[in-house]
């Protein structure tokens, strides 16, 4: 594969808290319009590490490249540099943060007036087409605490493509979730990856990473411990650690 090929580009990435070393040594390369779903035990560092492509956890060392802008960081990004890179990089969380006292549309189109630049005509559009494309186009002037959290979550995506992102960061975001709204979610995230959206993906959700994912990296103890086809690490794991935790997944299903 070409260099030109990869959307993400990681190297060496370390995250240290005082002694405590959440993230060792951690290089990863994710082509453009692949799905990669990180998963593994908690405390692996798996949040940590998606949490350093879009700079909102600051490495103690490494290099990161997201599509054309390289940053080296053993030192904190300028504000342009980090205006740059989380254009490049949306980002859904666990909680949905919306902002309670604005619309749907406002909580979509603002982040584009702002960041973007675009009038708030050029902005309500894009907006629609997003509410269409998350299945909520008859929210659009419904309040975050009118909807459910599986509604939420999907407006969180739309507001997170609004801005055009090269990649799209997901934080398990169904885990607040009940297991029924968390298909709704799901569900629009398949649809992403089916149009060809680059996407990480820390879940929580194995029947998900196995169907959607081109890659799944298993993590344990801030390393990357085994990784590649879905079905092939699921089935066939060769590190003791990630038999280990298919085995108590496997248990507590």
């Amino acid at each position: 594969m070409q260099e030109a090929d990869f959307i993400v580009r990681l190297k060496d990435i370390n995250v240290q808290y005082g002694s405590y070393h959440a993230v060792k040594n951690v290089t990863l390369d994710i082509a453009r319009g692949e799905v990669v779903a990180i998963v593994g035990p908690s405390g692996a560092g798996k949040s940590t590490f998606l949490r350093t492509i879009n700079m909102l956890e600051q490495p103690s060392s490494g290099i990161l490249q997201v599509g054309s802008f390289r940053f080296a960081l053993d030192h904190a990004l300028t504000g342009e540099q980090l205006l740059k890179l989380r254009r490049s990089t949306g980002m859904v969380f666990q909680s949905f943060n919306l902002f309670p006292h604005m619309t749907v549309r406002k909580n979509i189109s603002l982040p584009q007036m702002r960041v973007l630049g675009r009038s708030q005509a050029e902005a309500d559009a894009r907006t629609a087409q997003l509410l269409e494309r998350v299945h909520l186009s008859d929210k659009a002037d419904s309040y975050p605490a009118r909807l459910s959290g599986g509604q939420q979550q999907r407006i969180a995506i739309a507001r997170a493509l609004a801005l055009d992102p090269d990649v799209m960061l997901f934080d398990e975001p169904t885990s607040a979730l009940d297991p029924e709204l968390g298909l709704e979610v799901l569900a629009v995230m398949r649809e992403l990856a089916d149009e060809g959206m680059t996407m990480i993906v820390v879940t929580h959700e194995i029947a998900f990473a196995a169907e959607v994912a081109d890659r799944i990296i298993v993590m344990a103890d801030g390393e990357v411990i085994e990784q590649g086809v879905p079905a092939e690490v699921i089935r066939n794991p060769t590190s003791s650690r990630t038999k280990k935790f298919f085995r108590a997944v496997v248990e507590r299903h």
